[in-house]
């Protein structure tokens, strides 16, 4: 599968993000062929029409459209260049944290590792126009680079992810809260660098060093859902990104996620998917996104 991987000097000085429009890079962005890359993306289309596939889940691009890609997250687009307009926000995987001086800022975005609500959004007109304002001011101070640019840049790059935080989590009600207890965000920090070694609640309250209950209460009140139910819905994006993108076996795939034997990973699919991996896998093989 191709990766795509960040362009740090590509002005002549090292920069750790980047935003385009598609009118001037239309054909960069919109690969068909499942693929990765290294780096956040956060795909804006003011027109547009087609479809992407993310993580196996398959979304429409329309006007106004947003998308939201973690890092090494698959992709396939099926989107027409012609008359396709917006940008393309992208930025290093420790870009927010050393940006910021917060390391788990990228976690605190609910758009930004969500495994219940699509990482999917539709903007009204008016919210799109602010947007799309602090976007060309970005683009503008990196063609014009100054002293004093980053600190323009950073400040409006700040404005836009947090402004649409607050729209994603109003979308999809949910808390915007991005100054909530810590132990939330490192709860999804933590389940990124362990989901396929462990699927148990206690285990990431040992790494949490809080009680069962106190994670609950915490994650519920910024999720709307208990943390097994958001363990449970990472395990699965994890095995469905490789029924679809691997050629492994359901006991190979069952190993790599640390179930006990592979009839336990069919069980769980099928709990939370309704189908088997082996239906669901051949679904995946008919689908023109599969490569």
């Amino acid at each position: 599968m191709r990766k795509f991987s960040f362009e740090k000097r590509k002005y002549g000085f090292e920069l750790l993000m980047d935003v385009h429009t598609f009118e001037n890079n239309p054909n960069v962005f919109f690969e068909s062929n499942p693929h990765t890359c290294d780096f956040f993306e956060i795909m804006i289309f003011e027109k547009a029409s087609g479809t992407m596939d993310l993580n196996g889940q398959l979304l429409n691009v329309t006007d106004n459209s947003i998308f939201f890609i973690c890092p090494f997250q698959k992709k396939s687009c099926r989107i027409p260049t012609k008359n396709t307009k917006g940008f393309h926000l992208v930025f290093q995987n420790n870009f927010l944290s050393d940006f910021f001086d917060d390391k788990l800022f990228a976690y605190r975005l609910q758009y930004f590792y969500n495994f219940q609500q699509p990482q999917y959004l539709r903007l009204k007109n008016e919210e799109y126009n602010i947007i799309r304002f602090a976007l060309n001011e970005i683009i503008s101070e990196i063609n014009n680079y100054q002293s004093d640019s980053s600190h323009i840049i950073r400040s409006l790059l700040y404005f836009s992810l947090s402004k649409l935080n607050r729209l994603y989590s109003a979308f999809y009600n949910i808390s915007p809260n991005t100054a909530s207890d810590t132990r939330i965000h490192k709860f999804k920090e933590l389940l990124e660098l362990n989901i396929r070694k462990t699927h148990s609640v206690s285990h990431y309250c040992d790494m949490l060093n809080i009680n069962r209950h106190k994670l609950n209460k915490l994650v519920k009140a910024h999720t709307g859902h208990s943390s097994k139910e958001i363990i449970n819905n990472r395990l699965l994006q994890e095995i469905k990104r490789e029924l679809r993108y691997s050629t492994k076996t359901i006991v190979e795939i069952a190993y790599d996620l640390n179930f006990s034997e592979a009839n336990n990973l069919t069980r769980f699919f099928k709990k939370m998917e309704g189908i088997n991996p082996v239906a669901y896998r051949k679904n995946a093989q008919n689908d023109n996104f599969y490569d």
